[in-house]
């Protein structure tokens, strides 16, 4: 096996790799995404909330003042958690997206060392065969002189 072929195959696991480090990439960009839309969600929700019973020249009990706090506590919750889990997930994306551009960068390296290695070898037969033309051509040229 020449020199050209191992190091495909090792190419090779190297497109594996990055493949895979992409589609996690992937995976925790859409896990992120989702985090936004519920975090903006729940911030639309609890605006419209507010909104919804703002006192408008209307007296309300004590009781319903308590709840609706209670409520708006609840969605302030909700939203600190979100936000809790959108900065893990902006960090998770960070090392996800440095670990595929490390693969990604062991995999360019290593096609490029294949083509290296695969244009020496290419030289080579050339040379070599272009030797043994030139000795054909040699012992020729001998036996008609």
């Amino acid at each position: 096996m020449t020199r050209s072929k191992r190091i495909q195959t090792i190419v090779k696991l190297k497109q594996h790799k990055e493949r895979d480090a992409a589609r996690q990439l992937a995976a925790a960009q859409s896990t992120l995404a989702g985090i936004h839309q519920r975090l903006q969600q729940m911030l639309t929700y609890k605006e419209e909330y507010l909104q919804l019973f703002k006192p408008k020249d209307r007296a309300l009990s004590v009781n319903m003042l308590r709840e609706q706090q209670a409520f708006i506590l609840q969605i302030d919750q909700g939203i600190k958690l979100l936000r809790e889990q959108l900065r893990i997930q902006e960090k998770m994306n960070e090392q996800e997206r440095q670990n595929w551009l490390s693969q990604k960068q062991q995999l360019d390296t290593m096609q490029n060392i294949y083509e290296s290695c695969h244009q020496a070898e290419q030289q080579l037969a050339e040379l070599r065969a272009q030797h043994g033309l030139d000795e054909l051509a040699t012992a020729r040229a001998a036996r008609h002189s």
